[in-house]
């Protein structure tokens, strides 16, 4: 039988700022909205491979993904995903201590996987606790390069484990 993948992304902030002048409310409200959508395939706005999973990564210590050789266990079977492009990258910070970051990205020259930071090796994006980190490249997505250009590095460089939550979307070819 075969699968077929459709994936929404959304992210949204609604506000309400009000400032007392004199016998009067000056309101600024409003919403800034992402929402999008994937259908099954390989083109543009198109994922056919999906993983995702809640890992912890220990005080002071890295937890590097191959994005050719993700494993994870669905309905008791080791399944093993392989990405050719990434679309989508949704990162939550589950710890709630202040001070509590996870550095993604920056695994070094010959192995990272450095095409969402501008193709620098060593460039690293912050998701603060209680945070997340979400990247979205639907039309092209970024490529992955076996053995050169596949290691999404997730640091962790405080002294406390940090549980995360993470989802990959992107396509097989």
């Amino acid at each position: 039988m075969p699968d077929t993948l459709s994936l929404d992304v959304k992210a949204s902030m609604a506000w309400l700022f009000s400032e007392l002048i004199q016998i009067s409310n000056v309101n600024d409200n409003g919403k800034l909205e992402y929402s999008q959508s994937l259908t099954d395939g390989v083109g543009a706005d198109q994922a056919d491979v999906l993983f995702h999973d809640e890992r912890t990564v220990g005080a002071g210590a890295n937890d590097d993904l191959d994005l050719t050789a993700l494993v994870h266990s669905i309905y008791g079977n080791i399944v093993t995903f392989s990405f050719a492009k990434v679309k989508v990258i949704l990162l939550m910070n589950l710890s709630t201590t202040a001070g509590d970051v996870l550095r993604v990205g920056g695994a070094g020259a010959g192995l990272a996987f450095a095409t969402p930071f501008n193709g620098n090796a060593t460039a690293v994006i912050e998701a603060p606790a209680d945070g997340c980190l979400l990247l979205v490249n639907k039309k092209n997505g970024w490529t992955v390069t076996a053995g050169t250009g596949d290691i999404l590095r997730v640091n962790n460089p405080g002294a406390a484990g940090i549980t995360y939550r993470i989802v990959i979307a992107g396509t097989k070819t």
